[in-house]
Formats: structure tokens, sequence, C-alpha cells
């Protein structure tokens, strides 16, 4: 087989029981000379079967297709095009423990890659990956993966949906992700990704949703995220360790309609450029450093109907009458925070029907806030 390293192979290793089915089993019984593109395909596909547990699976429908049929277009999971070349790869749930082989990347006319909701895919992200340069969608979400996400997969430049969320992918966001410039959704939520946000996410100016969430990664929001981001519809950042100040670039960014950065260590100020945020529906900026008022231009978001602030001890003053007139709040949280004075005046609390959840330091016997339309005081 061209380009198949079979010196160092044992017989348990999949590629070698890939070679002896292709030799031996295999109903096309095809030929390097006559069919050596398709056959290398083949191959790769047959170790691809291998290496996820396909074998350990062989009784459930699906996979029972494999190797059985003539065409590995109608085995499970697969979509030909017209030249019988493998354009989609779509796996899930195979609840087993098994690697990503090296061999994927010979499937080069593949434009979705889908191997999610294992939780048992494991080992690293082959750098071959990369070789797959017609790729349009690649999702490898909930599965065991770890080490470093490849350089490589900057090479992906048809790539419009990156989903490797939930995982133990570890190390730094690589910066050749900036040349992902056809990028819409960019999800690598869940692992234990360290180090910067790279700048260069700010080169890809189609992106609508970014969630970075629940990771290790350390530093600022890079300001090029806010000045050139400009489709950008869900921003996750939270539960990371992040630090400096929420940049006003962030009220660039108008067509937002969540804003996730909780759990971090975000300080200073919050930014009165979020007002601008016009569409926003779910503001969460609990559970930082963050000082100073509230800025009366969360008023402007007349879309808000979550509005959490808890957890900040530095926010200090009063609630803003124009945040109090927001209508269609149903859930605020202010408490852990010094600030003061009254909400029952407030409308949100004079017409509090629309409100399920709110909580402020109200309770114990010396409230910072008095508020008998809170549904939940807290107090020492």
């Amino acid at each position: 087989m061209p380009g198949v390293d079979i010196s160092n192979l044992n017989e348990t290793a999949p590629q070698y029981r890939a070679l002896e089915w292709l030799a031996c089993k295999d109903p096309r019984h095809m030929t390097i000379k006559n069919d050596a593109t398709e056959l290398l395909e083949r191959f790769s596909l047959v170790t691809f079967y291998y290496s996820v547990g396909g074998f350990e699976m062989c009784k459930e429908d699906a996979w029972s297709r494999w190797l059985t049929i003539s065409s590995h277009c109608d085995w499970h999971g697969l979509i030909c095009d017209e030249d019988g070349r493998v354009t989609a790869l779509d796996i899930y749930n195979s609840k087993m423990h098994w690697t990503l082989p090296t061999e994927i990347g010979n499937l080069k006319r593949l434009t979705f890659l889908g191997v999610n909701g294992n939780f048992g895919l494991v080992g690293p992200i082959p750098s071959e990956i990369g070789h797959l340069q017609q790729l349009e969608r690649l999702d490898l979400h909930d599965n065991e993966l770890s080490g470093p996400i490849p350089s490589e997969i900057g090479h992906l430049q048809q790539l419009y949906d990156l989903d490797l969320g939930g995982n133990e992918l570890s190390g730094p966001i690589p910066s050749e992700i900036g040349h992902l410039q056809q990028l819409e959704s960019l999800d690598l939520h869940d692992n234990k990704l360290s180090g910067p946000i790279p700048s260069e996410i700010g080169h890809l100016q189609q992106l609508e949703s970014l969630g970075l969430h629940d990771n290790k990664l350390s530093g600022p929001i890079p300001s090029e995220i806010g000045r050139h981001l400009q489709q950008l519809k869900i921003l996750g950042l939270a539960g990371n360790e992040l630090s400096g100040p929420i940049p006003n670039e962030i009220g660039n960014l108008q067509q937002l309609t969540g804003l996730w950065l909780s759990y971090n260590r975000f300080s200073g100020p919050i930014p009165s450029e979020i007002g601008h945020l016009q569409q926003l529906e779910g503001l969460y900026l609990h559970n930082n450093e963050l000082l100073g008022p509230i800025p009366s231009e969360i008023g402007h978001l007349q879309q808000l109907y979550d509005l959490e602030l808890q957890n900040n001890i530095g926010l200090t003053g009063t609630v803003p009458v124009e945040v109090g007139q927001l209508k269609s709040i149903n859930r605020a949280d202010f408490s852990n925070t010094s600030l003061t004075g009254g909400l029952d005046d407030l409308p949100f609390c004079k017409h509090r029907e629309s409100v399920l959840w709110l909580q402020a330091d109200c309770g114990g016997l010396n409230p910072k806030i008095t508020c008998e339309c809170c549904t939940q005081c807290r107090g020492i």
C-alpha cells in the first residue's frame, strides 16, 4: 500500500488489521494498479473502523453494515460524492475508548467530520487533520481528546464550524486559528486550555459564536475581539483566569445577544460602552473583581432579561433608575457587592410580575439595601 509503513506494525494494530481485511476479506478485491486512490481511502476507512472500536459494536445495526457491504458509501455514517469519494463522516455515541487515526488525513474530499458525543475518543488530534483542506465542519465535541490543538488546524481554510468543546485538550490556543477566516462558530469550551486568548482571533470577521468558557485561559481580553468581530452574537469567556479591565471595545459588538464574562478576575469599572449592545439578552459579569458604580447606560439594553452582577464586592453606589426601568428583566442579582440604597421605588420592583428572581444584600441585621420586592435577600 503506497504511503503505508508496515515495518513497525503488530497484528493488533488497526492498520495491520485493515491491510489484512483488504487482502483477504474485502468483497471488492481492489488492486493498487486499478484503484490506487480509492484503495487508499478504503484502507483509511477500515483503519478508522478498527481504531474507534467498530468491531466491538458489530451487533449494532448501524455498525454491522461496515465491512460487509461492497460499497463503503453505504457504510454507517458515510456520504460520498458522484465519484465514490467520501465527503462526510458522522459517527456518534460509540461509547468506546479509541483514538482518531492519522489515516483520517487521507480522506481528502471530506467536507464534514463528526465524531462526537462518544465520551470515549481519547488521545491527541492528529496533525494530519490539516490535510483535509476541503473540510467545512469539524465536530469532535464531548470526547476525551487530550494534548494540544495542532497548529495544522489553521490549514482548514474552508472551515466555518469548529467544535472541540467538552474534551481534555491542553496548551495554548494556536494562533493559526486566525487563518480560518470563513469561521462562523468556534467552540473550545470545557477543556484545559491555558495561556492568553490569541489576538489573531480578531481576524475571524465572520464569527458569530465564540465559546472559550471553562478553561484555564489567562491575561486580558484582546481588544481585537471588540474592534473586528462585528458579527458576533455569542461571547462566552466565563470560568477562566482572565484579568484586566473589560475593554471599552466590547461596546462595538452590537449584534451580541449573550455576554458571559463571569468567574474570572476582571477588574476596574464596568465600561459604559456596554450600553451600546442593544440586542443583549443576557449580561453575566458575576464573580469578578469589578469596581465602581453600575453604569446607567445598562438601562439602554431594552432586550435584557438576565443581569448578574453578584460577587463583585467592589461595586459601589446605587442601582441606577435607568436599570430599574428595564421592562424585559426577569432575573437580576446584585448580592455580595457594596451597593447601597433602595430598590423598592424602581419600576421593576413596582411591576415585579415580570421579575422571577431578584436578589440583593437586603438581609441580616444591617442590610446594605432595602428591598421588600426581592425574592431572595443575602446578608450577614
